[in-house]
Formats: structure tokens, sequence, C-alpha cells
């Protein structure tokens, strides 16, 4: 405070600046910790398997390669059905995973319907919300691409994520594959077949496994395809081919990936505490400066009344 009027104000007015600068600091942190649980929260890719399934399997143990010679397509023999089934739960043990037990009835079910309760287990088994809606739509999709040999493309209405695969015998072997061999090690040296990941860094890499394993609340929606029919070109190079979408409609102002959005919160967050903190520094630099001088105008010296004012 001042030593003249008009300084209760001025003290005022400080402890006003004060206050707010409190409540832009208090905010500012509130948004950073926001930003910082919003970049955690984000689902993870999923990344590879910790154990090499095809490399890990017994020797004397039924592994599908040999097991599964059935020139007829697709293969349900008992020995190729077995083999595969000790393939993909010797994957899930290595994940931790309980083994998979079929239902009743399973090897009956169509390829396509068997690749549905296969996917469907994947996801419900790592506690991600099923996929339980087929549609007209995602099935003709499916169909066609499955026909053609490709992934299925995803309608532009919808969100969502498909898969192909080619000259493998079951669903039970596609299922393995692209969840436990879908990495650039077992593609390239250990038996896998992901054409996208020919590289340790390819973003192909495990991107069959990222699709079934998406934790998208609105893909809820499926079509699933089998087929020994191929077109003319295709049917050189494939004996069959197994199609999946998993779709639904996209949610409102939804986004993704939010990391880059949570990055960007998080930079414009911690710029601003900087800024109000650099801010504050200057402000008590500049009020010490002004407390250190005079308080006002210096007072005139008293005249030198030493002479004598008698009047003689």
């Amino acid at each position: 405070m001042r030593g003249y009027p008009g300084g209760l104000a001025l003290t005022y007015g400080g402890e006003a600046q004060s206050n707010m600068r409190r409540v832009i600091v208090l905010a500012l942190v509130l948004l950073l910790i926001a930003g910082s649980s919003l970049y955690f929260l984000t689902p993870t890719q999923p990344v590879a398997p910790k154990a090499l399934h095809d490399l890990t399997i017994p020797a004397g143990d039924p592994n599908w390669r040999s097991s599964c010679q059935s020139a007829a397509l697709p293969d349900t023999s008992p020995g190729c059905e077995h083999a595969a089934l000790f393939d993909l739960n010797l994957a899930r043990t290595g994940e931790g995973l309980p083994r998979l037990t079929l239902p009743r009835g399973f090897l009956a079910r169509s390829q396509a319907s068997q690749l549905h309760f296969l996917i469907d287990n994947e996801r419900t088994i790592r506690n991600l919300p099923a996929v339980p809606n087929s549609t007209p739509q995602l099935e003709k999709l499916a169909s066609q691409a499955a026909y053609q040999a490709r992934d299925p493309s995803i309608p532009p209405t919808m969100d969502g994520g498909s898969d192909w695969a080619g000259n493998f015998p079951n669903a039970l072997v596609v299922d393995f594959m692209w969840m436990y061999e879908d990495g650039y090690r077992y593609t390239n040296g250990g038996g896998g077949s992901n054409l996208d990941c020919q590289s340790p860094k390819a973003s192909g890499c495990w991107g069959h496994r990222y699709v079934i394993l998406e934790n998208t609340s609105t893909d809820t929606n499926y079509g699933t395809a089998f087929t020994t029919q191929l077109t003319p070109s295709q049917a050189l190079t494939y004996a069959d081919s197994f199609t999946l979408i998993l779709a639904g409609e996209p949610a409102p102002f939804a986004i993704t990936n939010t990391q880059p959005l949570a990055r960007t919160i998080v930079i414009i967050a911690v710029i601003m505490i900087i800024a109000v903190i650099i801010s504050s520094i200057n402000r008590r630099r500049r009020l010490r400066a002004y407390r250190t001088q005079p308080v006002g105008p210096p007072l005139p010296k008293p005249p030198n009344n030493t002479h004598n004012d008698s009047v003689a």
C-alpha cells in the first residue's frame, strides 16, 4: 500500500489480479490432468503376443500344417480340426487366456458361422464387447470380397475394419493365423502369411489382430464369408477365401485416436502455465521496484532564518 490516497485501491486491484491468476493456474492444471488422462485412456493397438506360438509347439504334438493335408476344402477332418484347436489353445495359453472349448454342433456350422463364433470369442475372452449383429449389407460385401480374394470394403456410412485370408483349411486355422501369427517374425520366419507385414516396422503387422480386437463400441455389426469359388484370375493363386467385416454407425464427434488431441491439450496447458509463471515473476519484480521508489516528491528545505528580523 502506498502512503498516499489511492493506495488502498491499488492494493485491492493487486489482490484481485493475484486471485485471478490462481484461478487461471488451477484451470490450466486441471486441463493438463485432463489431457494426460485422455492420452492414457486411449485404447492401444493390440501388440504381438509374448509367446512364439508356431515355434514352441512340442515335437510330436499335432500341428495344423502337418495334419491338414486334405485336398478338399474346407478340411473338416477330425485330425485337422484337432490339430488346429491344439495350436489355438497353445497360443492362448501363451497369453494367459483360458483354453477354447468348442460348443456342441460347432463343426456342423458353416465356415462363415464358425469364423464369427471364434472372432466373438476372441473379443469376449478379453472383456471386449461382442459383435452380435449380422446385416445383409455387410454379408454381401464380405461375399463379394471373398469371391475376389481381397479385404472387404467398409460402407461409407460406417466405421470399422475388415480382414481377408486365403489358402487356409478351415475357420479355426484362420482365427489362429489372424490372432496369433500375424507379425513379421511369423510371416518371414515362422510360416505366417501376413501380406501387409513384409518388414519389422510395417504398419500392417498384427493388423488383422487389431481389427478383431478393436475396442470400438459402435462396431456392433459383422459380415463373414467363405468360398472356394473365386474369380478366374484369383483361382490360379488361391483355393479358398475367408473374409470378415466388423463395422457400425460412427458415433457423433467420435475420435478414434485421442492421443494427438491429448498431446495438443497438454502442450497448450504447459505453455500457458509457463506464461502465467513468467508473468507472475515479472509482476513481482515490478512491484518490488515500485515499492523502493520514494513515496512522494521531496519536501522543500526550510528557509534559513538566522538573520535578525528586528527593526532598528
